[in-house]
């Protein structure tokens, strides 16, 4: 569970300070599938940095399975950031030189798994997008659609509790977002936690619980009717 607890972020100014995060308070349960949207400008990704330690609190606490990650040392953040969170960008950050396995295999190989350990790792992180048939294939010649599965790929091989994703379909087309929100559901129906930041109102539809920000601050946290429809009619 991620327990955030009256959280802030703040830059100084020269004649006033800006609070990217105003005392933000949010409660992320097990295997939930939560969308946080909002405006450009609205908290939403710094939020989620919070989450994945990319950066710090100015005051409050956020507590990760009852952890405080922000009292965390260099290695345990980096230890954290291997084994229990799976980050997904925007930007795909794939070696383009590389082949498709090497690029999912880089956590692994950071975490010292062995060569066939990592083999079987690495091909159950391809079947699950769907890409194991491009595993020799460089980064370079693949499309953003299949990057970008390939990006969700390394973040799920080493097999965090919490995938992180902060705007994954804002360089996609409509049709490859679609597939890449179906694969961040499945990962989700497959146990794990899925926190997605996003500016779209039909991606955030795919989560079963929609947080809205506004100005640093949380203004709406509802289950997503679409699910709760979909409950009662089962």
């Amino acid at each position: 569970m991620i327990v955030i607890e009256n959280v802030t972020k703040r830059y100084p100014g020269g004649d006033k300070d800006f609070y990217a995060l105003a005392g933000v308070s949010l409660e992320i349960g097990e295997n939930e599938f939560v969308a946080i949207t909002g405006k450009s400008g609205s908290g939403k990704s710094t939020l989620l940095n919070m989450i994945g330690t990319l950066d710090r609190v100015s005051s409050g606490k956020i507590t990760v399975d009852g952890k405080d990650i922000s009292k965390f040392s260099g290695r345990e953040i980096a230890a954290y950031r291997n084994k229990t969170v799976g980050f997904v960008f925007q930007s795909f950050y794939l070696e383009p030189s590389y082949t498709v396995y090497d690029n999912v295999e880089l956590p692994l190989v950071l975490s010292g798994g062995t060569r066939a350990r990592n083999r079987s790792k690495v091909e159950l992180a391809l079947s699950a997008v769907g890409l194991e048939h491009k595993m020799k294939e460089r980064a370079r010649n693949l499309s953003g659609g299949e990057q970008q599965r390939v990006a969700i790929a390394r973040a799920i091989v080493n097999e965090p509790v919490y995938i992180l994703a902060d705007e994954p379909c804002g360089n996609l087309d409509t049709a490859n977002s679609e597939n890449i929100m179906r694969i961040l559901a499945s990962l989700h129906k497959m146990g794990r936690t899925v926190i997605i930041v996003t500016h779209d109102p039909e991606d955030a539809l795919k989560a079963e619980r929609i947080v809205t920000m506004s100005d640093g601050k949380i203004v709406s946290d509802v289950q997503n009717p679409q699910t709760e429809a979909l409950g009662q009619a089962l």
